[in-house]
Protein backbone atom coordinates (compact mmCIF):
# COMPACT_ATOMS: atom_id res chain seq x y z
CA UNK A 1 0.00 0.00 0.00
CA UNK A 2 1.25 3.53 -1.08
CA UNK A 3 1.69 6.40 1.68
CA UNK A 4 2.51 9.66 1.17
CA UNK A 5 5.28 11.56 3.07
CA UNK A 6 5.46 14.84 3.90
CA UNK A 7 8.79 16.74 4.40
CA UNK A 8 8.45 20.05 5.97
CA UNK A 9 11.86 22.24 5.98
CA UNK A 10 12.41 25.99 7.21
CA UNK A 11 14.14 26.71 4.01
CA UNK A 12 14.33 25.41 0.70
CA UNK A 13 17.38 23.14 1.44
CA UNK A 14 16.65 21.56 4.97
CA UNK A 15 14.39 19.48 4.07
CA UNK A 16 15.93 18.23 0.75
CA UNK A 17 19.14 18.18 2.54
CA UNK A 18 17.90 16.05 5.53
CA UNK A 19 15.33 14.33 4.19
CA UNK A 20 15.92 14.06 0.42
CA UNK A 21 17.90 10.70 0.74
CA UNK A 22 14.90 8.79 2.40
CA UNK A 23 12.23 11.03 0.33
CA UNK A 24 14.03 9.49 -3.26
CA UNK A 25 14.10 5.99 -1.43
CA UNK A 26 10.12 5.94 -0.69
CA UNK A 27 9.37 8.01 -4.62
CA UNK A 28 11.68 4.80 -6.14
CA UNK A 29 9.11 1.96 -3.90
CA UNK A 30 6.20 4.04 -5.37
CA UNK A 31 5.04 6.40 -2.10
CA UNK A 32 3.92 9.78 -2.86
CA UNK A 33 6.36 12.27 -1.66
CA UNK A 34 5.92 16.04 -0.98
CA UNK A 35 8.43 18.63 0.29
CA UNK A 36 6.61 21.92 1.86
CA UNK A 37 8.98 24.96 2.26
CA UNK A 38 8.00 27.38 4.63
CA UNK A 39 10.29 29.80 3.19
CA UNK A 40 12.10 30.06 -0.11
CA UNK A 41 15.38 30.59 1.83
CA UNK A 42 16.00 34.18 -0.21
CA UNK A 43 17.80 35.89 2.88
CA UNK A 44 20.73 33.80 1.98
CA UNK A 45 21.74 35.14 -1.66
CA UNK A 46 24.86 35.16 -2.50
CA UNK A 47 26.78 38.83 -3.83
CA UNK A 48 25.30 40.24 -6.87
CA UNK A 49 21.61 38.66 -6.52
CA UNK A 50 18.72 40.87 -5.19
CA UNK A 51 16.28 38.92 -3.08
CA UNK A 52 12.99 38.88 -5.45
CA UNK A 53 15.69 37.59 -8.00
CA UNK A 54 17.16 34.88 -5.59
CA UNK A 55 13.74 34.10 -4.30
CA UNK A 56 12.59 33.35 -7.48
CA UNK A 57 15.63 31.02 -8.41
CA UNK A 58 15.20 29.16 -5.22
CA UNK A 59 11.51 28.25 -5.92
CA UNK A 60 12.59 27.11 -9.63
CA UNK A 61 15.68 25.07 -8.31
CA UNK A 62 13.62 22.85 -5.42
CA UNK A 63 10.75 22.33 -8.16
CA UNK A 64 13.83 20.91 -10.10
CA UNK A 65 15.16 19.25 -6.96
CA UNK A 66 11.64 17.33 -6.72
CA UNK A 67 11.24 16.43 -10.25
CA UNK A 68 14.21 14.15 -10.17
CA UNK A 69 13.26 12.47 -6.65
CA UNK A 70 10.61 12.08 -8.12
CA UNK A 71 8.16 14.27 -5.74
CA UNK A 72 6.17 17.23 -5.35
CA UNK A 73 7.50 21.23 -4.24
CA UNK A 74 5.66 23.46 -2.29
CA UNK A 75 6.82 26.83 -1.31
CA UNK A 76 4.85 29.15 1.26
CA UNK A 77 5.06 32.78 1.04
CA UNK A 78 6.35 33.27 4.49
CA UNK A 79 9.67 36.15 3.87
CA UNK A 80 12.86 34.17 5.10
CA UNK A 81 13.51 35.29 8.55
CA UNK A 82 10.36 36.25 9.23
CA UNK A 83 8.84 32.75 10.33
CA UNK A 84 6.88 32.46 13.37
CA UNK A 85 4.68 29.79 15.17
CA UNK A 86 0.94 31.61 14.69
CA UNK A 87 -2.09 30.01 14.48
CA UNK A 88 -2.39 31.17 10.56
CA UNK A 89 0.77 29.35 9.69
CA UNK A 90 -0.47 26.37 11.64
CA UNK A 91 -3.75 25.83 9.36
CA UNK A 92 -2.26 26.45 7.02
CA UNK A 93 0.60 23.77 7.07
CA UNK A 94 -2.36 21.51 8.33
CA UNK A 95 -4.25 21.76 5.36
CA UNK A 96 -2.16 20.88 2.85
CA UNK A 97 -1.54 17.88 5.10
CA UNK A 98 -5.21 16.91 5.21
CA UNK A 99 -5.00 17.90 1.26
CA UNK A 100 -2.19 15.36 0.33
CA UNK A 101 -3.69 12.84 3.17
CA UNK A 102 -0.32 12.57 4.67
CA UNK A 103 0.62 9.65 6.66
CA UNK A 104 3.94 10.34 7.70
CA UNK A 105 5.91 13.76 8.56
CA UNK A 106 9.36 14.54 8.65
CA UNK A 107 10.56 17.66 9.85
CA UNK A 108 12.91 19.91 11.91
CA UNK A 109 14.01 18.86 15.51
CA UNK A 110 12.85 21.17 18.22
CA UNK A 111 16.55 22.50 19.10
CA UNK A 112 18.58 25.08 16.68
CA UNK A 113 20.59 27.49 16.61
CA UNK A 114 18.23 29.03 14.25
CA UNK A 115 14.96 30.64 15.54
CA UNK A 116 13.50 29.78 11.69
CA UNK A 117 14.29 25.91 12.73
CA UNK A 118 12.70 25.60 16.08
CA UNK A 119 9.19 28.11 14.84
CA UNK A 120 8.99 25.30 12.14
CA UNK A 121 9.51 22.55 14.27
CA UNK A 122 7.06 23.67 16.84
CA UNK A 123 4.81 24.93 13.55
CA UNK A 124 4.89 21.30 12.40
CA UNK A 125 3.78 20.19 15.48
CA UNK A 126 1.16 22.14 16.05
CA UNK A 127 -0.14 21.62 12.19
CA UNK A 128 0.13 17.68 12.94
CA UNK A 129 -2.68 18.19 15.46
CA UNK A 130 -4.64 20.35 13.51
CA UNK A 131 -4.17 17.94 10.96
CA UNK A 132 -5.01 14.63 12.04
CA UNK A 133 -7.55 15.20 14.98
CA UNK A 134 -11.14 13.72 14.27
CA UNK A 135 -13.24 16.65 15.80
CA UNK A 136 -11.45 19.64 14.65
CA UNK A 137 -13.77 21.28 12.21
CA UNK A 138 -12.72 21.76 9.01
CA UNK A 139 -13.62 21.26 5.05
CA UNK A 140 -10.98 18.34 4.46
CA UNK A 141 -11.06 15.38 6.26
CA UNK A 142 -8.18 14.42 8.55
CA UNK A 143 -4.76 13.31 7.88
CA UNK A 144 -4.26 9.45 8.44
CA UNK A 145 -0.94 10.30 9.72
CA UNK A 146 0.84 7.52 11.69
CA UNK A 147 4.35 8.46 12.20
CA UNK A 148 6.57 11.92 12.58
CA UNK A 149 10.42 12.05 12.59
CA UNK A 150 12.47 14.63 13.54
CA UNK A 151 15.28 15.46 10.44
CA UNK A 152 19.19 15.40 11.70
CA UNK A 153 20.48 18.99 10.83
CA UNK A 154 24.12 20.26 11.33
CA UNK A 155 22.11 23.51 12.83
CA UNK A 156 19.56 21.49 14.68
CA UNK A 157 22.15 19.51 16.88
CA UNK A 158 21.35 19.80 20.28
CA UNK A 159 19.81 17.55 22.44
CA UNK A 160 18.92 15.55 18.82
CA UNK A 161 19.56 11.30 19.13
CA UNK A 162 19.20 9.50 16.14
CA UNK A 163 17.15 6.84 16.33
CA UNK A 164 15.87 5.05 12.92
CA UNK A 165 18.51 4.15 10.52
CA UNK A 166 17.37 4.21 6.63
CA UNK A 167 19.40 2.28 4.20
CA UNK A 168 19.26 4.81 1.71
CA UNK A 169 22.22 2.98 -0.46
CA UNK A 170 20.19 2.61 -4.05
CA UNK A 171 18.89 6.29 -3.85
CA UNK A 172 22.11 7.97 -2.98
CA UNK A 173 23.45 8.70 -6.67
CA UNK A 174 19.35 10.27 -7.39
CA UNK A 175 19.30 12.45 -4.27
CA UNK A 176 23.33 13.61 -5.34
CA UNK A 177 22.21 14.58 -8.59
CA UNK A 178 19.32 16.58 -7.24
CA UNK A 179 20.21 18.57 -5.08
CA UNK A 180 23.00 19.99 -7.22
CA UNK A 181 19.69 21.74 -8.39
CA UNK A 182 20.07 24.07 -5.33
CA UNK A 183 22.56 26.97 -5.34
CA UNK A 184 23.57 26.10 -1.58
CA UNK A 185 24.27 22.48 -1.96
CA UNK A 186 27.70 23.40 -3.54
CA UNK A 187 28.53 27.20 -3.71
CA UNK A 188 27.75 28.43 0.08
CA UNK A 189 30.47 29.92 1.08
CA UNK A 190 29.67 29.48 4.74
CA UNK A 191 29.24 25.82 4.71
CA UNK A 192 29.84 22.63 2.24
CA UNK A 193 26.52 21.44 2.30
CA UNK A 194 27.05 18.91 0.00
CA UNK A 195 30.12 17.62 1.56
CA UNK A 196 28.33 17.23 4.95
CA UNK A 197 25.64 15.56 4.13
CA UNK A 198 27.71 12.69 1.65
CA UNK A 199 30.06 12.27 4.29
CA UNK A 200 27.62 11.72 7.05
CA UNK A 201 25.22 9.80 4.93
CA UNK A 202 28.70 7.21 4.92
CA UNK A 203 29.03 7.31 8.86
CA UNK A 204 25.91 6.57 9.67
CA UNK A 205 25.98 3.61 6.69
CA UNK A 206 28.41 2.10 8.41
CA UNK A 207 26.79 1.89 11.46
CA UNK A 208 24.40 -0.51 9.61
CA UNK A 209 26.86 -1.68 7.44
CA UNK A 210 25.63 -0.43 4.16
CA UNK A 211 26.93 2.05 1.56
CA UNK A 212 24.41 5.40 2.79
CA UNK A 213 22.28 5.53 5.28
CA UNK A 214 19.94 7.85 6.92
CA UNK A 215 18.85 9.05 10.39
CA UNK A 216 15.69 10.44 12.18
CA UNK A 217 14.91 11.36 16.00
CA UNK A 218 12.04 10.61 17.69
CA UNK A 219 10.32 13.10 20.78
CA UNK A 220 12.74 12.11 24.25
CA UNK A 221 9.80 12.19 26.69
Amino acid sequence: MTKTIMAVGAHIGDAQLTCGMLLAKQAMQGDRVVIVDLTAGERGKPAGWTTPDFRKYNVECAAKFAEKIGGESIVLDTPDGELYDTKEQELALATLMRKYQVNAVLYHWKNSMHKDHRAASRITDNAIFYASLPTFEHELPRAPITKFLYAENWEDADGFKPYYYFDVTEAFPVWKEAIKELWLAEHSTSFKYLRYYEALSVVRGAKIRVDHATCFGIEDY
